[in-house]
């Protein structure tokens, strides 16, 4: 899987996220939850890249 892939999967679901959270949550919550989603994100995002960095070494 290339990064490009890995990361468009994540956004993906990352979008969704928000989308659920945003209907769901009571407004005082809401700002909480995005900033735990967007920090899993980057998380994420650091996972693959180091994964993907490791592959192409081999």
């Amino acid at each position: 899987m290339t990064f490009k892939k890995a990361f468009n999967i994540g956004y993906f679901v990352l979008l969704l996220s928000f989308i659920v959270v945003y209907f769901l949550l009571p407004v005082d919550q809401i700002f909480t939850a995005i900033m735990i989603l967007t920090v899993l994100f980057g998380v994420y995002q650091f996972v693959i890249f180091k994964k993907l960095k490791e592959q192409k070494q081999q």
